[in-house]
């Protein structure tokens, strides 16, 4: 597979190999149902990738954002990178220190319960979290009779 574009002319494997992105991931248009290819590729952290994927119908021509996350292991690496986590998530560690303050206080923060409960749904919402995960969240705050 070749990547077209300026100064560019690598040969590229299907999948991401070292540090290239395949052009094709797998997105399809929800017009027109062609395949979207990746035009545009961002990379703020080692487990998230922000794209944009447009439509390769000139009858079309649909673009959209997209964010790829890597969320958990399924195999562990044969060489894993020492600064690379993923046993514990940003917003995991957020969660938990709230909680944790709330637990901690004598007079409850209204504020920082409604963050709490908000984050928590928004979480399960967005499938970072299931429903079992956001129980034992929401279980934690009725024991301190904040829901």
């Amino acid at each position: 597979m070749q990547v077209s574009g300026v100064g560019s002319n690598r040969s590229l494997g299907p999948v991401i190999t070292g540090k290239y992105m395949s052009k094709s991931i797998g997105f399809y248009c929800p017009h027109c149902d062609r395949r979207m290819h990746v035009t545009s590729r961002k990379k703020p952290s080692p487990l998230l990738h922000n794209i944009i994927v447009s439509c390769m119908n000139p009858d079309c021509l649909a673009s959209f954002a997209a964010d790829l996350e890597i969320t958990r292991t399924i195999h562990n690496s044969l060489t894993p990178c020492p600064d690379l986590s993923l046993t514990r998530q940003t917003w995991e560690n957020e969660i938990e220190m709230q909680l944790r303050s709330l637990e901690l206080q004598a007079d409850i923060d209204k504020f920082q319960k409604c963050f709490v409960e908000g984050a928590i749904n928004a979480l399960f919402w967005t499938r970072k979290i299931d429903l079992a995960q956001a129980q034992t969240y929401r279980n934690r705050l009725l024991q301190m009779k904040l829901i």
